[in-house]
Formats: structure tokens, C-alpha cells, sequence
């Protein structure tokens, strides 16, 4: 075996062992409010679960691993056989997961250090024998002792207990697979022999067994065979297990393996009962007994040899397993989310290739009329003439039509025609030639368009093929990058249940959506958020029992936490039933620190109060506890979900509780959107998120005080303009777009969403269209209400809505004064949010840095150099912080450090520097001349934000 197959067995026994460890802590959390049948079976699930750690350690070689999980399997054969479940008391469970965490531990640390027992494994496995002595002591002695706690490495002795033991269960499985191998079910039985292999195989790279690998070898030569049928399958099968049998034995008894040789045996039908002599053992733990009467082969006289390792087939592609970087993936999945634009782009050119076919054919349509016209023409100018030479008048209109188109002789010569009269032989002239040619090349052209329209039909079904395969290429590469919400939330209950134990609180965790697929990469990043929100919920939101009592509610608490797709985004809702957060508490608690005086913070929305809970520092608790009063809890939050791109917001009733609603972008999200327009734009709104599609008459808008408001399902509902809760659209060239709630029909969209229902008015529905969602690329943060961006199939970017942030965010402009055409202009907020100086020479940074600065919060003033900066600070520029670059014209960083440091009014103002220059003789000078915080570029967000707040109130100090 190479290192590749090792590796390969040794994640897979990693991964394995995560799923049993958790398995058992699940159980055991569950039999506390769990009825006595419902313990039994858990017992069992989490002693088979040992047993399976043990038997897949032991075959790795991991013995500490093995002997652990036996010690810990013995635990669980006396809570099973010498407890009373029905009395399960809460320090056996507490005592369990004791052991489920040391065991966990010790397979850590078996496969980083190739089973070399070091003093944090000796430590971890005396640890779960003193639990099993507890548990001796307390409930009696088991009948089986445990292995020793720590193993030796592999001698004779272990060699001969591994295939005493451990390689039945093997046989057995191999055993079972080809006694019950059929037709039907040929491709499970190679499946399951295929892993049989790989395990037999392993277990002899492992303990340096080359000739047993030889013997299994056998077996996958077998399998990968290409005329592989059910009765070579059984019949050379039952060899091949008939010499593992022989080479274990061996190996018990200290001799040397002698390698048979196999030779295949035709497909010929066998005798009616195929039914193999070799018996079952009964148990997997007891030893295969020899077969009396083994199935013989007659040998071949000239035996195939066994190729060499480097001409080995290759293995059986039921279920491949490869490695790939992680880049790789992502240029993947980017490449997908290419490929369905390009697919849109192909359905709007069918589209408008099948609206040319219909307009040829309404064309052709008339020009068919057109020739028909000129034949009538004709026979009616012909019927003239006839007419006219009996009555012996002159040519009438025909002769003047023949002066026009000269007439074409039908014979050869005409005075032949002389002998006819004109109804006896037919005359042509160029018109009629002309009216003939026209009717031809209408009929062709028909033909052509009857051409492109079958075409056209062609393309429709390829591209409807074509979408059907990129959806499943899209779902089969999605799958590759996902994962269950339940691998970020299955440690939760355990810290819960402990936070109960040592707080004396009742409080219940609902999992909600624990099979919602979020992308693997957004695991490490929501771990630690929402043990801290779990946290901040049990100790701020959740009372005291007999709080909760009196104000009427249970004593038991209830802790939800939710996880849902919506919009091209994954959003997860911690919410609880507490008390909830009190705004009044948060105001004093801003004036007390000085963040703001008395009269700015009663100017504070609860929104903004909501945002100081995630300034590092600041904490509504008096006292420091174990739990809470330092303030970093929803600061750490914050900062990582930032660094993948997420967000947080809070929604809080006073004595109702709290809801932290989370939202983290998708990987790649094609989502079906409903595309609207709007002030002379085009948006999309996620159609998940369209609760109903309404067209309303402007007699059945209703006023409530200034704001409209929309009759719907037995309640009234918000109605606003789409365009007054964007901020951000650019002004078109052109005249004003026609103001939605002043047309005769208004088409409304009702929004819903975690904040409630909306009802927003639009200019124009367009359609429905697939859309995929491209999230903002850093350092652009996130602009409120805008979830991200997609492309159309003509290549323009539109916008993708986010709903929640509109459905929460009060209107800026007043609707009534915008239908009347009178504009109310908003004053100023007297909070005066603190000021910013950003000096850069680079245009682009300026407005990238402004802009994170400014959906912070944070007023800012820009400075293209130092000269420009300096000039804003004489002429009064009241600023809290100067961020400022190092090399600019004119006026360098270090220059205007040195000038703001050695004029006394500007002396106190915090600087901190921002530049490309990374050196440490650089940032040296600036901190001589007086830097507050030193920055490079390009630089993290998330730092720059978290660093701000400190430097602003260092100088209010």
C-alpha cells in the first residue's frame, strides 16, 4: 500500500470517527429528557459506535485509539447491563461526556502523531480508566476487563490478538457478500467486496504483511475483472476467502504464508445449489472455523501470474475519491456561474431569433397578397383588351400596358400568333413575367423561413437541453463545496447543558433547519459567532426561573436557532425568549463611557443604539462574569462574519425576547428573480421573497398620516416606491422616470421577509428570470439594501435586492410630498456622528476608503495631499481621526504628521498612517513623529473598523 492509499484510509478513519463521536454525544444528551426504551436504544448506538472506533483503530494501528474506546466501551456495557436507566442520573451522563471528549482527544492526536504515545494521550487514557473505575466502583464489576491503557507497539503477541479478533468480522462480511451475490444487485456486491478489499489490504500494509496483501490481491483482481458474472463472482470468490482463511491460520500459528496460485474458472452454469460449504461463524468476534469441504478448482496448466503493483488495474470507479486544492474548486464553481449567463445569454438570442422568424413570415405574408394583386391586375387588364377589340375601339388600357412591357412572342416567330384570337392562345408581357418572378421569390423565401423556423425549434430544445445539464452540472459541483448546518451546531446542545448545570437556569435549544447545505469555508467563521451569540442569549436574554415565573412565562427558556436559504443567501436566526434589550439601558451605558453626551444619544435611533452592542469594549452588564461583562462577545461576532462577507442585525421586544439574524452569501446562488423597473432601472427582486404580485387602482391606496399604507389580507401593510428606499441610483440623463403611485393602475410587489410584510410600488414589471447572484467582491462593502449583482443575457449589470434590509429600513423621503411634487428636504441628524480626515493622492482609495468609513457611520472628508489637508484643518475642519497615506506630492504623510503635531490645536487629533510601505524603518519614523496606529495596504476592513473606535475615543480621553 502507497502513501496516497494510506492517507486515504486514515482520513477516512478520521471522518469516521468524528461521526461517532458525535453520535454518542448526541445520545447522551438526548437520554436526559429521554423515556427509558428510548435509553436503551441510545445505549446501544453509542456501544456499537465504540466498538466500531475500536475495531477501525485497532486495524490502523492506532492502538491508544483502540484501547480507549474499549475502556470506554466497557462503560457502556455497565450503564447498560448494571444501571437503571430509568433513574439515569445527570453525573453519569456529565461523567460520559468526559470520556467522549478524552477519547475524541486521543484520536487527534493518534493520527498527528502516528499513534506515539505522548503525556497528553497517557493523561486522556488514564482519565477514561478512572471513569471506568468509577463506574466499577459504583455499579459493580463488568465480566470483561479492559484492555491495558496503553499500548505497546506491534509485536507477535498484538499480531496474533489482531487476526485472533479483529479479521473474522472480515471474513464474515466477505463471506455474507458473495453467499448473497445475484444478478440484480451484481454492482453492490463488488461495492462492499471493494471496501472488504481495501480493508484487508490495509491491514497488511500496516503490520508488514506483503504476502497476505498478495492473497487479498486476489480479490480485487476479481472484481475489476471486465467479464465478471455472478457465478465467477461465487465460485473463485469462495477460493480466494478459503485461502485468506488458510493464510490467517497461518499466521497464528508463526508460519510462513504460502501464496496460491488462482486460475480463473470459465463461465460455465454451476450445479442448482450454489450454496457454499464454507460455514458463517456465527459472531464476528469468534474465530472462523476451516472448511471441511472446500469448493476445489482444477489448476490451469499454465496459471496466470500476478502482474506487478505498477500493471495493477485500476480501482473499481463505484466510488473514486481524488483530492483537489480548493482554488480549483472555486474557479469551478465561478466557471458554472459563467456558464448559466452564457446559457441566459443563448435563450434571449433564441428568443429574438424566433421573434425574426415570425416578423419574416408576416412579411412573406404580404408579399404574397402583393403578387396576387399583380395577377389580378393582369387578368383584369387582359378581360380590358378582349373587350375592346370586340366593340372595335382602341387597345384601352392593355395597349397602353403593352407600350409599358413590350410583349413576349410565344412561338418562335410571330405572325403565327395573328391566326388566334386572344381568347384561343394566352399573350405574356414583362408584367406579367415581373408578377410571376415576385410570386417565386415569395414561395422561396417562404421555404427559407419555414427552414429557420424548424431551426429555430432546434435551438429551443438545445437550449432547454442545455439548461436541464447545467442545472445538474450545477447541483453535482454545489455538493462538492457544502455542507449540513448540523456540523456548526452539534456542539451547542453539550455547551448549553453545561452553562445550565453551573448557572442553575432550564433552558431548552431548538435546532431549526439542521440539514440547510451552507458552504464548507463558512464552518471556522460561524463556530465561534454563534457560541457567542448561545452565550449572550443564555445570560442576557434568557432570566432566573422564578423571574420568568413572575412575569408570567415558563420557567424553562427556549434558545432557537434557524437556518434557511433565501434570495441567494443563507440566513441563520438565533433568537430567544427572554427579557429582551432594553434601548434606555444602552443610552445610559453610551453617556456613561462618553461615547456620546446626553443630549446626542436621545437623537440615537434603536437601530443605532442596537449597533454600539458590537463596539469592542462596550457591555450593558455592570460586573464581569465568567460569561459576560467584558464586551467582546458581539464585537468577535461582527468581525468574523465580516471576514466572509456577513452580516448581523438585531431585533429585539422588551420582554419578549431577541433575535440576532445572520446572513452569510452563497458560493455560487442561481435563484429565480422577478425583474422590475424602476427610475429608468432595471432590478431584480428575489422572487422567494414575493409574498403576491398586485395591480391596484389609486383609489385603493390608503393614507395614514403621511404615509401610505395598502389593504391586504385583512390588514393594512406599508406601501413605499421602490425608488425611495434605494439611496444610491444615478440620476439619468434623461427626463424623470413617471412617478409609480401617480399612474392609473400601480403594479405593487408584497415583499415579506424576517422583519415582516411590505408592499413597494414599481414603474413596470418585466418578467421572471434566472439570475445568478454575485456577491460584492472586497474591499466594496455591502451596500444596504443591495444583496449583490448579476449579469443579463445582453451583458448588463443590475442589481439583486436584498429584501430583509428593505423590508426593516424607514423611508427616507416622504412619499405624500413626493406625489404632490413638493420635496421635503430631511435635516441633519443632531447625533453628529464623528469625522474622519482621509488623505490619499490615489482617487481610488479615497472613495473606497470613504465608503467603508461612511456605511460605518462616520462623516469623512477627503484631502488629495497633504498641502490640501493641512489647508482644511486652518480653515476649521473639526475632525475625530486623520487617516493619511506617505507618499503624496506636494506634501508627503511624514510632513503633515510633523505639521499637525507642532500646531497646538491640532496636536491632539489621533493620525494614523495607511501605506503601501510595509518596512520597519518606515514605520519607525512614524511612530517618532507621533503616529497613533500604523496600517499597510491593502488593508483588512475588519481591522481598520475595529481599530477606529479606539483611536477616536483615545483622543476624547
Amino acid at each position: 500500500m502507497n502513501d496516497d492509499d494510506l492517507n486515504e484510509l486514515i482520513d477516512a478513519f478520521t471522518a469516521e470517527c468524528e461521526e461517532f463521536l458525535q453520535s454518542m454525544e448526541t445520545n447522551l444528551l438526548a437520554m436526559e429528557a429521554a423515556g427509558l426504551k428510548e435509553r436503551q436504544a441510545a445505549v446501544k448506538e453509542m456501544f456499537r459506535a465504540a466498538h466500531s472506533i475500536k475495531g477501525a483503530g485497532s486495524m490502523l494501528g492506532f492502538q491508544n485509539v483502540s484501547a480507549a474506546a474499549h475502556t470506554l466501551e466497557d462503560c457502556f456495557v455497565i450503564l447498560r447491563d448494571r444501571t437503571d436507566l430509568a433513574a439515569l442520573e445527570p453525573t453519569t451522563v456529565s461523567v460520559l461526556l468526559q470520556g467522549v471528549d478524552a477519547l475524541k482527544k486521543i484520536t487527534i492526536e493518534s493520527v498527528q502523531h502516528s499513534d506515539v504515545t505522548t503525556p497528553d494521550q497517557t493523561e486522556n487514557l488514564e482519565a477514561i480508566a478512572q471513569i471506568f473505575a468509577q463506574f466499577q466502583a459504583k455499579y459493580g464489576t463488568s465480566e470483561q476487563q479492559p484492555v491495558p491503557a496503553v499500548s505497546q507497539s506491534p509485536a507477535p503477541e498484538t499480531l496474533k490478538l489482531i487476526f485472533e479478533h479483529q479479521v473474522p468480522a472480515l471474513f464474515n462480511r466477505l463471506e455474507t457478500e458473495l453467499s448473497q451475490a445475484s444478478e440484480a444487485d451484481l454492482a453492490t456486491s463488488v461495492t462492499a467486496l471493494n471496501q472488504v478489499y481495501y480493508q484487508l489490504s490495509g491491514l497488511a500494509g500496516m503490520l508488514q504483511l506483503p504476502d497476505f496483501g498478495k492473497v487479498a490481491a486476489a480479490l480485487k483482481d476479481l472484481i475489476d475483472s471486465q467479464d465478471l458474472t455472478v457465478q465467477r463472482l461465487q465460485s473463485d470468490g469462495w477460493t480466494i476467502a478459503q485461502n485468506l482463511q488458510t493464510a490467517r491460520q497461518q499466521i497464528l500459528e508463526g508460519r510462513a504464508i504460502d501464496i496460491p496460485q488462482i486460475s480463473p474458472t470459465p463461465t460455465l452454469p454451476l450445479s442448482p445449489s450454489p450454496t457454499p460449504t464454507l460455514p458463517l461463524s456465527p459472531t464476528p468476534t469468534l474465530p472462523l472455523s476451516p472448511s471441511p469441504t472446500p469448493p476445489e478448482i482444477s489448476p490451469s496448466p499454465t496459471p496466470p501470474e500476478i502482474p506487478p503493483s505498477s500493471t495493477l488495474p485500476v480501482p473499481n470507479p463505484q466510488r473514486p475519491t481524488i483530492r483537489v486544492d480548493l482554488e480549483r474548486l472555486t474557479e469551478l464553481v465561478n466557471l458554472v456561474g459563467e456558464l448559466v449567463i452564457n446559457r441566459t445569454n443563448l435563450e434571449l438570442q433564441e428568443s429574438e431569433l424566433r421573434g425574426e422568424v415570425k416578423r419574416i413570415r408576416r412579411n412573406i405574408v404580404d408579399l404574397n397578397q402583393f403578387g396576387g394583386q399583380l395577377r389580378e391586375e393582369y387578368d383584369r387588364l387582359s378581360f380590358a383588351e378582349w373587350r375592346g377589340g370586340n366593340g372595335n375601339s382602341g387597345l384601352g388600357k392593355l395597349a397602353a400596358a403593352e407600350t409599358e412591357f413590350p410583349m413576349i412572342a410565344n412561338g418562335k416567330s410571330s405572325p403565327v400568333h395573328a391566326h388566334f384570337d386572344i381568347l384561343e392562345m394566352d399573350r405574356y408581357t414583362e408584367f406579367h413575367s415581373t408578377a410571376a418572378e415576385v410570386i417565386e421569390t415569395a414561395q422561396a423565401i417562404s421555404q427559407s423561413a419555414t427552414k429557420l423556423d424548424t431551426l429555430a425549434m432546434k435551438f429551443e430544445r438545445s437550449t432547454d437541453q442545455l439548461r436541464r445539464i447545467t442545472e445538474q452540472l450545477r447541483s453535482r459541483v454545489m455538493q462538492l463545496r457544502v455542507v449540513s448546518f448540523s456540523r456548526a451546531v452539534d456542539h451547542l446542545p453539550r455547551a448549553l447543558r453545561e452553562m445550565c448545570i453551573t448557572y442553575d437556569k432550564d433552558v431548552n435549544l431548538l435546532l431549526v433547519g439542521r440539514d440547510t447545505k451552507i458552504d464548507e469555508s463558512l464552518l471556522d467563521a460561524l463556530r465561534d459567532p454563534l457560541i457567542h451569540l448561545v452565550r449572550n442569549a443564555f445570560d442576557h436574554g434568557i432570566e432566573m426561573p422564578e423571574v420568568r415565573k413572575a412575569s408570567g412565562k415558563s420557567a424553562s427558556g427556549q434558545i432557537e436557532i434557524e437556518a434557511r436559504h433565501q434570495g441567494g443567501q443563507t440566513i441563520i436566526t438565533v433568537a430567544d425568549d427572554g427579557k429582551g434589550i432594553d434601548p434606555e439601558m444602552i443610552r445610559r451605558k453610551i453617556v456613561t463611557k462618553g461615547l456620546a453626551t446626553e443630549e446626542q444619544a436621545q437623537e440615537f435611533s434603536i437601530a443605532e443604539l442596537y449597533d454600539f452592542l458590537f463596539w469592542p469594549g462596550f457591555s450593558t452588564t455592570e460586573g464581569v462574569s465568567d460569561l459576560s461583562g467584558r464586551g467582546v462577545g458581539l464585537d468577535v461576532v461582527r468581525t468574523n462574519l465580516r471576514t466572509v462577507r456577513g452580516s448581523v442585525k438585531i431585533d429585539s421586544r422588551l420582554g419578549k425576547g431577541t433575535s440576532f439574524i445572520i446572513k452569510l452569501p452563497l458560493l455560487l446562488s442561481i435563484t429565480d428573480a422577478l425583474m422590475v423597473k424602476t427610475d429608468h432601472n432595471k432590478i431584480a427582486v428575489p422572487l422567494d421573497a414575493v409574498e403576491e404580485i398586485l395591480h391596484i387602482k389609486a383609489s385603493e391606496v390608503h393614507i395614514a398620516g403621511n404615509q401610505p399604507m395598502l389593504w391586504w389580507r385583512e390588514e393594512f401593510i406599508r406601501l413605499v416606491r421602490m425608488q425611495d428606499l434605494l439611496e444610491y441610483s444615478v440620476l439619468p440623463p434623461d427626463a424623470p422616470s413617471p412617478d409609480p403611485l401617480t399612474q392609473e393602475e400601480i403594479p405593487v410587489l408584497v415583499l415579506a421577509s424576517t422583519e415582516g410584510m411590505l408592499a413597494v410600488a414599481v414603474e413596470r414589471l418585466i418578467g421572471q428570470q434566472e439570475i445568478v447572484v454575485k456577491p460584492l467582491p472586497p474591499p466594496l462593502s455591502k451596500p444596504r439594501g443591495v444583496l449583490g449583482t448579476t449579469i443579463l443575457g445582453d451583458g448588463r449589470v443590475v442589481n439583486i435586492l436584498d429584501v430583509d434590509d428593505l423590508v426593516g429600513q424607514p423611508v427616507v423621503n416622504s412619499l405624500i410630498a413626493a406625489v404632490s411634487g413638493k420635496v421635503q428636504e430631511i435635516p441633519p441628524s443632531a447625533s453628529q456622528s464623528p469625522q474622519i480626515l482621509v488623505v490619499d493622492d490615489s482617487y481610488t482609495i479615497r472613495q473606497l476608503l470613504s465608503l467603508t468609513l461612511t456605511r460605518a457611520r462616520y462623516r469623512v472628508v477627503q484631502a488629495k495631499d497633504g498641502v490640501d489637508a493641512l489647508e482644511k484643518l486652518q480653515n476649521g475642519l473639526d475632525c475625530s481621526l486623520a487617516i493619511v497615506d506617505i507618499e503624496m506630492p506636494r506634501m508627503d504623510g511624514f510632513e503633515l504628521l510633523r505639521s499637525i503635531r507642532s500646531i497646538e490645536r491640532f496636536a491632539k487629533i489621533p493620525v494614523a498612517m495607511l501605506t503601501s510601505r510595509s518596512g520597519a524603518k518606515h514605520r519607525q519614523m512614524a511612530m517618532e513623529l507621533g503616529a497613533n496606529q500604523y496600517f499597510t495596504k491593502p488593508y483588512s476592513e475588519a481591522q481598520l473598523l475595529q481599530a477606529i473606535p479606539k483611536l477616536i475615543h483615545h483622543s476624547i480621553i
